[in-house]
């Protein structure tokens, strides 16, 4: 994972060096201009707005996988969008504003991508954890919990 403050440097060497820094500089440039690297910033979710957290389990024909999910996966409210194999192939998790948000923002996909279907939907009123971090009810860190990838 890379932090906050890494460096082209500290980037190469956690990709394993497979290229030059030179190489690996063009590249992250590459990645950000063509909006397939993004960065982020988490606050607590109370301050930021967004307080209704949906997570989306939809289904989409195989051969349409790649190209439908690349779009929610651009919009502004998602948080992860990701292709899995099962019946219902295509999670998406998202932050609202409010319970009245999620009709208008299933529509926006749906209208552009007919074969996709929103099989199930969970709305999560409060998170506990996230990313390595023990939140209280007002969705501010408490505690640090390392994150341990399995190792193959």
């Amino acid at each position: 994972m890379i932090g906050p403050a890494a460096s082209r440097t500290g980037f190469h060497r956690t990709i394993g060096g497979l290229r030059g820094l030179r190489s690996t500089r063009t590249r992250l440039q590459r990645l950000i201009h063509h909006g397939d690297l993004n960065f982020r910033c988490d606050i607590a979710h109370p301050l930021a707005g967004p307080s209704t957290m949906v997570i989306h389990r939809a289904a989409v024909p195989h051969a349409h996988l790649e190209h439908t999910g690349n779009t929610p996966a651009r919009m502004e409210q998602v948080r992860m969008c990701v292709s899995v194999s099962g019946p219902h192939n295509l999670p998406v998790i998202v932050r609202l504003h409010g319970l009245n948000a999620i009709g208008p923002f299933e529509m926006l996909p749906a209208e552009r991508f007919p074969m996709l279907e929103v099989k199930d939907r969970t709305v999560a009123p409060h998170s506990p954890k996230r990313m390595g971090w023990l939140l209280d009810t007002r969705g501010r860190a408490t505690r640090r919990i390392p994150l341990d990838p399995p190792r193959p």
